[in-house]
C-alpha cells in the first residue's frame, strides 16, 4: 500500500509552536484532499499544524511515500520547510503542493515541489494517476472525516465553492473564480459521511451566494437531514455588510 502524509501548513504569527486547538472553523482542506486516495490501496495520515503545532515528528517524514502540502497563502515559507525535512529523511518522496499559496506563486513553486496544483482539490486525483497509476485513485471523492482527529464537537461541511462578491482585498476573489454550487446529493452525501452529530457549520466562503434557487433547496435539505436525525443544530459562513 502507498503511504500518504497530507499536511495542513502554518507558522503561527507568534513565532512559538502554538497550538490552536480552539480556532474556529478549523482548516479541512487535507480531509477533503484524502478523499482522492483510493482506500484499499493507500494508507492516509493528516496532520493540522494549527491545531497540533507544527510538525516535527522524524518518523512521519520517514513513513510517506507520497507529502501533500496546501494551506493559507502566508504558508509558502512552511512548506519550503517541511519539504526539506521529508526529503532529507526520505530522498524519493514525492511533494505534491497546492493551494492559494501555489496559485500565487506558479513559477517559483515548481522549483521546489514534484507536483504544484493550481486548481481545485481535484486535481489531486490526476496528481495519484500520472504517479502511481489510476488504481490508487478513489471512484468518488468524499472527505475522510474519519481521518480529521481535530474535528471534535463540530462537524465541517461545503455545498458551494467560491465567492460571488469581488472584493478589492481578499486574495480568493483576486483569483477571478466564479461562484459554484455543488450538487445536492454530493451535500447529503458530505452530512451522511458525517454520521449523526449534534453542530455542523457549513464552511462555504458565502453560503447564500448568488443562486437564490440552489440556497432555497439547501435549506430544504437541511431541514429534511435535520428531521432524519443527521444534526440538530446549524450554521454557515456568510457576508455582512
Amino acid at each position: 500500500r502507498k503511504r500518504v502524509l497530507i499536511v495542513n501548513c502554518f507558522f503561527d504569527d507568534s513565532r512559538l509552536p502554538a497550538r490552536r486547538t480552539t480556532k474556529f472553523p478549523q482548516a479541512m482542506g487535507p480531509v477533503f484532499l484524502a478523499g482522492a486516495f483510493a482506500t484499499e490501496l493507500c494508507e492516509v495520515r493528516l496532520y493540522n499544524e494549527v491545531d497540533s503545532g507544527p510538525l516535527s515528528d522524524a518518523a512521519a517524514f520517514e513513513w510517506a511515500d507520497m507529502l501533500v502540502l496546501t494551506g493559507l497563502t502566508n504558508t509558502f515559507d512552511r512548506m519550503l520547510h517541511l519539504t526539506a525535512y521529508a526529503r532529507t529523511k526520505k530522498p524519493s518522496v514525492i511533494v505534491v503542493a497546492g493551494g492559494p499559496t501555489i496559485r500565487a506563486l506558479p513559477l517559483l513553486a515548481q522549483r521546489y515541489f514534484d507536483y504544484c496544483c493550481l486548481g481545485d482539490i481535484e486535481e489531486l486525483r490526476e496528481v495519484v494517476d500520472d504517479a502511481w497509476g489510476k488504481e490508487f485513485v478513489a471512484e468518488q471523492m468524499l472527505p475522510r472525516y474519519d481521518l480529521a482527529y481535530w474535528m471534535r464537537r463540530m462537524g465541517y461541511a461545503e455545498t458551494t465553492r467560491y465567492c460571488n462578491f469581488r472584493c478589492s482585498f481578499c486574495s480568493l476573489t483576486g483569483e477571478g473564480h466564479g461562484y459554484q454550487t455543488y450538487p445536492l446529493d454530493y451535500m447529503r452525501s458530505q452530512i451522511v459521511a458525517l454520521g449523526r452529530r449534534k453542530h455542523v457549520l457549513f464552511i462555504d466562503n458565502n453560503f447564500y451566494g448568488s443562486d437564490r434557487g440552489h440556497f432555497l433547496a439547501r435549506m430544504d435539505l437541511i431541514a429534511e437531514m435535520r428531521e432524519e436525525g443527521y444534526l440538530q443544530n446549524w450554521g454557515a459562513l456568510v457576508t455582512s455588510d
